[in-house]
């Protein structure tokens, strides 16, 4: 079998010049021949994250492509006889591996997806074929490996959610979002966060984040918070059409709530379970969807005029029993509501819409 030659420079990362590090790229079909996973270095393989990034591997020939953080190794051989410094070149021997310091579930990933007999050969052998960039240590003791493990893993800042909704074109959720907020005058003015995942109350009045916008959609659209590839493609197919009904939708909603209704020293609406309850009631009432059309009622908007009638204030009585303090005894003490309450909360929208 042919030698894997990496090409690179090595560059000492301590006084000693004892410990190095290259960056470079490699093969993944290479990286997958003499790649090694050291239980005393990593932990435990968190299997339920695999078919995920299977998922998000299987569409790397989609715009913008597969992005994947650099691959973290230590080289088992010694560099002084392996690396060719006059060409930048160093050749590992059959008998030595890369160490995994950072991307096991990569590698494992990228291993599910090429035994995958449901992937066709052709898309199985781009894959092999591409390269991933790899971080390269030299010198590095067991210790040593431990120790940036555990500094990768401690200091690593995940992305904000929000984020992710702004800029990632590959979900039709999240451009339905963006052009969502970007068309409707009511999502404007009540206020969707894009910056961050979370709201701080009281201070902040926006009504919602993107993210929990997109989740409200979901159960709105299909009665559940997450989409299959079905309803994935379902959404797509009548994208216009339903991006036409989500701006009137949120017109009439809106119209019914009181002003500033992200205030949470007034009212419960600005709390994730108040919103979800209301979707999920609002798909029961106005979604009539079949396994391959998206479709509302003709009457949709006396559905949502059912509610007008609900005082969503703090000092109903109807929702005392849900409202915990926060902050409190602090001049930013304000109530909130547990997101375990949401089906509890429609439950209590169903009885006053309903009861008679």
């Amino acid at each position: 079998m042919e030698l894997i030659t990496l090409s690179g420079i090595i560059n000492p990362i301590d006084n000693s010049n004892s410990k190095g590090l290259m960056t470079t790229q490699i093969k993944v079909k290479d990286l997958l021949r003499i790649y090694h996973i050291d239980s005393t270095v990593n932990r435990d393989i968190n299997t339920s994250r695999i078919p995920k990034i299977v998922n998000y591997l299987i569409g790397y020939d989609s715009y913008p492509g597969v992005f994947f953080p650099s691959i973290m190794c230590a080289y088992s051989g010694n560099p002084n006889n392996d690396f060719d410094l006059n060409r930048s070149l160093l050749t590992i021997p059959t008998n030595e591996q890369l160490v995994i310091i950072d991307g096991q579930h990569r590698i494992k990933s990228l291993e599910s997806l090429i035994n995958n007999q449901k992937i066709d050969v052709e898309r199985k052998n781009k894959i092999l074929e591409s390269d991933v960039t790899l971080q390269l240590y030299f010198g590095l003791s067991k210790d040593d490996m431990r120790n940036l493990f555990a500094d990768i893993n401690s200091n690593s800042v995940k992305v904000s959610m929000s984020l992710i909704t702004a800029y990632d074109n590959r979900e039709t959720l999240n451009i339905l979002v963006r052009e969502l907020c970007g068309l409707s005058k009511s999502l404007q003015a009540v206020g969707i966060e894009f910056n961050k995942s979370t709201i701080i109350r009281p201070k902040n009045l926006n009504f919602s984040t993107s993210v929990r916008l997109k989740k409200f959609i979901c159960i709105l659209l299909f009665n559940k918070k997450i989409l299959n590839l079905k309803e994935e493609k379902l959404l797509k197919i009548n994208y216009d059409y339903v991006l036409s009904f989500l701006e009137r939708f949120f017109y009439q909603l809106i119209s019914i709530f009181p002003e500033k209704p992200g205030n949470a020293l007034k009212y419960i609406l600005g709390h994730e379970a108040v919103q979800n309850a209301i979707a999920y009631f609002l798909n029961k009432q106005i979604i009539s969807n079949t396994n391959d059309t998206i479709s509302w009622v003709f009457d949709w908007e006396e559905k949502i005029e059912d509610l007008i009638n609900i005082d969503w204030s703090v000092t109903n009585p109807i929702w005392v029993k849900y409202l915990i303090k926060a902050r409190a005894n602090t001049a930013s003490e304000f109530y909130t509501i547990d997101i375990k309450d949401e089906k509890s909360i429609l439950l209590e929208l169903n009885a006053m819409v309903f009861s008679v």
